[in-house]
């Protein structure tokens, strides 16, 4: 098994504070205490973030358990929540998501670095989410290790460890952490791919982790040489910083959406998902030039808001983030 303080080591920066997203389950707690072993080396100050979604009667049990935690262990700590009840929308889980990345974002100060637990299980079933949503060779990459995250960034550490790797380090240092029995509850999309959907692939592909670890890394080379190129296309057709829409449309259609998408994240947008990028492509880009159109996606509340527009013959992009 790979040591997993040699994981986190590169990603550290001396006398740098970081921070550690701390539920309680087995792979935050895994991570939280490998991240303050790697930390005394670097001199580092560690913060564990526990978010409180009073989702669960045992809430408040979680919470106190983590509080304790940190405090045995010399851990700073930092708890924040918010009632998942008032949350509006067609997917909780999605928007319990969204919640704790803002909460996240609003912590980290400049180049400041926040550790998440996931693990290769973790973006097995990120992958098949994605494929089912139709992602293109970026959604294919599954869960990036390094992103940005606010003003700092996000790092994923464990990508090649398993859960049941994290499981045996736990119990290997005596770590104790708490279950959520919610993680049961087939009504959640993840749960029913995690307690459902593979371990009948298990079953019958028993090395199926190591298989699908390797399809992501084809993936993400390819995104990667993909990205090269784009950026290198994108360098002619840009007015500045803007889009030439008439040097644009001379590229095929599947090609306009990997030059705008290449865009728009090296502006640091938020990409549109696949129906906006359909829309982009074959309807606002071709209305009428004295309309001076608009297309808008995400929102100022959440800080993903961008605004396309089209204006004598060029695209500009406008952003809250």
């Amino acid at each position: 098994m790979i040591d997993p303080k040699s994981l986190i080591v590169p990603h550290l920066v001396e006398k740098k504070t970081c921070y550690v997203a701390y539920s309680g389950g087995v792979d935050s707690t895994v991570l939280l205490h490998e991240v303050g072993e790697a930390a005394k080396d670097a001199k580092c100050d560690v913060v564990a973030i526990h978010i409180n979604h009073e989702q669960s009667k045992h809430s408040k049990q979680w919470e106190k358990h983590c509080e304790s935690f940190c405090k045995n262990y010399g851990f700073k700590f930092k708890k924040f929540f918010f009632n998942s009840n008032n949350l509006k929308g067609s997917s909780l889980e999605s928007l319990m998501r969204e919640e704790r990345y803002n909460i996240f974002a609003k912590v980290l100060r400049k180049d400041e670095i926040l550790f998440m637990g996931h693990h290769l299980d973790d973006q097995i079933e990120t992958l098949l989410f994605r494929m089912l949503r139709g992602s293109g060779l970026k959604g294919s990459s599954s869960i990036p290790i390094k992103r940005n995250l606010g003003k700092g960034f996000l790092i994923r550490p464990f990508l090649k460890l398993t859960k049941f790797d994290l499981i045996q380090i736990a119990k290997n240092k005596d770590l104790k952490y708490v279950e959520d029995y919610s993680n049961d509850d087939t009504k959640f999309d993840r749960n029913y791919m995690r307690n459902e959907v593979l371990p009948k692939i298990s079953a019958r592909w028993p090395n199926y982790r190591k298989s699908i670890s390797k399809y992501i890394d084809n993936h993400k080379a390819s995104y990667e040489f993909l990205r090269k190129v784009s950026i290198q296309e994108l360098k002619k057709i840009l007015d500045g910083e803007n889009i030439n829409l008439e040097k644009l449309k001379k590229y095929d259609l599947e090609h306009q959406k990997i030059l705008i998408l290449s865009w728009l994240e090296l502006k640091k947008c938020n990409l549109p998902n696949s129906q906006v990028l359909e829309e982009i492509t074959k309807s606002f880009l071709n209305a009428k030039k004295s309309s001076q159109p608009k297309l808008i996606w995400g929102s100022k509340e959440k800080e993903n808001y961008v605004c396309l527009r089209i204006k004598k013959g060029v695209l500009f992009a406008e952003s809250n983030l």
